[in-house]
């Protein structure tokens, strides 16, 4: 089993090692080896053609039960080099090393701008190289393709790295990017620089490039360049200066895609207001560490990138495997036809006649058995047997579809490998909030200290399954939700919690004694759509 079981498992069962994926970047930059940079060809034209193509859309995943991944948050990004150097900001690729409450991203997809009038399509997988949560900004660098086959060369399309201190008053500065009220495409802005200022901290007396450039919600990161098509800045945050507050912002659109507009959304900004960029040359330090190497030439109005071969520590995502496995299931409304999905999300709308899932398959031989069944609302409606027959390794795609429009209602996709439960994804298609559900979340302490445990694992059973035999079987099946604690003890269960019920609970903590309880959790016809239970105490073990 994988997700959080395994982890449930491993503590009532202390292994030998730990194996947790998704840990803090110090973490994971021990292991790393990427390869060396290659000297960058001339740039281009930096027409907004040019330069709209080296925009990417960032997506966090998260592993759920059985392998399946689930879009956690997104953002923007700038390819600076063909090989798949990515610049954006620390809190989109890394916002635990912002000190922000959010659990650790499993995978980084990269989706690609195509086309201006179409939905980038998740292309790549990435891993951080390098950031500074100070300044918010972080470099990113990919290392496997959809399919999950590593990546020795790439020719992407890339921006040149411009002189940010070059910028002065009334410049004209474009901005491109994915912000949330932009719908699924890539959007493009322009304005002109406002102004400068400081921060503390930080030497250059250009710490943020103010601007009258509109940057919404999940644009952080993206691209900002000057009149020559060179990145000069980073849109990082709205609001720019000290004391200065948008006009209005407010939660518009449905941004973290869970089928309602709350609090939880990203605020949208309504009405014009002075924003901020990071510049570019603040940057420099990161791209070095990632392997780029950029000289200045002051003869083209601008600069002009120059990379040497460095050895720098990566990721290196490859792995011995035997066993025929599947992997990184992910459910989208659109696939390109090489069957990449196009904005992975677990939360369908209603009206949609197809739903995709695609699959990372690896080690199988054709003619062995598998299996595909959907199930809807705990029934099964298809259900397939069949050998296989499409090679060793690579991505598949399934559907389900209606023409009518597939029913709202929660669904689950199982795989299985010769008889055997492979992998096991879920999703929903409607608004899978009403009045008739709550929110519960808390915050897990120790119980002689007080002190926030984070990593904790909160699970709830369905109602009426035994808790007994659930800690006997731990089936996924049981489970009605379940989740990690942030640094800060806190928690918000992923599903909202039908009223009426009893459901029982089961936290857990390396060096802690694990707590169980019948029917621990009451939700009354009556209680409020969000529900904090407190604080929950573990005894040290």
């Amino acid at each position: 089993m994988s997700g959080l079981l395994d982890i449930f498992e491993a503590i009532l069962a202390p292994p030998e090692k730990s194996s947790r994926r998704g840990g803090d970047q110090s973490r994971q930059q021990g292991r790393v080896q990427l390869p060396s940079l290659e000297p960058l060809p001339a740039p281009g034209s930096g027409g907004i053609g040019d330069v709209m193509h080296s925009v990417v859309q960032i997506v966090a995943m998260r592993e759920g039960f059985m392998g399946g991944m689930t879009s956690a948050w997104t953002g923007s990004g700038t390819i600076v080099h063909p090989q798949g150097i990515i610049l954006t900001n620390c809190h989109v690729a890394n916002p635990r090393a912002m000190g922000m409450s959010s659990p650790p991203a499993d995978r980084l997809g990269i989706s690609i701008t195509e086309k201006s009038d179409r939905a980038p399509a998740l292309s790549y997988f990435s891993e951080v190289v390098a950031y500074n949560a100070d300044l918010d900004l972080a470099v990113v660098r990919i290392t496997h393709d959809v399919k999950g086959r590593p990546v020795r060369k790439l020719n992407l399309p890339s921006v040149a790295i411009g002189d940010s201190d070059d910028l002065d008053l009334g410049d004209k500065i474009s901005i491109f990017g994915y912000p949330g009220i932009g719908g699924e495409t890539v959007t493009f802005t322009s304005g002109n620089v406002a102004g400068f200022s400081g921060e503390s901290g930080v030497r250059s007396p250009r710490a943020w490039i103010k601007t009258d450039a509109t940057i919404a919600g999940g644009n952080s990161g993206g691209t900002a360049v000057n009149n020559s098509g060179r990145l000069i800045g980073v849109p990082t945050q709205a609001a720019a200066g000290s004391g200065v507050t948008p006009v209005d912002a407010r939660p518009v659109l449905d941004t973290n895609r869970d089928g309602r507009v709350d609090q939880r959304d990203t605020p949208m900004a309504i009405g014009g207001f002075i924003n901020g960029l990071r510049p570019v040359n603040l940057a420099i330090p990161l791209l070095e560490k990632a392997g780029m190497r950029i000289a200045r030439d002051r003869s083209d109005h601008g600069d002009v990138q120059e990379h040497r071969a460095q050895p720098i520590r990566g990721f290196d995502f490859d792995r011995v495997r035997e066993k025929p496995e599947f992997s990184n299931l992910l459910f989208s409304t659109q696939v390109t036809q090489d069957g990449r999905p196009i904005h992975p999300t677990h939360v369908i709308p209603s009206g949609v006649d197809e739903v995709y899932a695609s699959f990372d398959y690896d080690n199988m031989k054709n003619g062995i058995a598998w299996s595909t069944v959907w199930m809807a609302d705990g029934k099964i409606i298809i259900e397939q047997n069949e050998n296989w027959d499409d090679g060793e390794s690579g991505r598949k795609t399934v559907k389900i579809s209606n023409r009518r429009g597939v029913p709202n209602g929660e669904y689950a996709l199982v795989l299985g490998i010769g008889g055997e439960v492979a992998m096991e994804g879920k999703m929903a298609v409607g608004n899978r909030v009403d009045e008739s559900d709550s929110e519960v979340s808390g915050r897990l302490v120790d119980s002689r200290t007080g002190r926030p445990i984070e990593g904790g694992l909160v699970i709830v059973l369905k109602p009426r399954v035994n808790l007994r035999s659930f800690l006997q079987t731990r089936k996924e099946e049981d489970v009605q939700s379940s989740t990690e604690t942030d640094r800060n003890g806190d928690f918000t269960l992923p599903e909202q919690l039908p009223k009426g019920q009893a459901y029982s609970l089961v936290i857990a903590s390396r060096g802690y004694r694990p707590l169980t309880v019948e029917g621990a959790l009451r939700i009354g016809p009556g209680a409020p759509e969000q529900a904090n239970v407190g604080d929950l105490e573990l005894d040290p073990a």
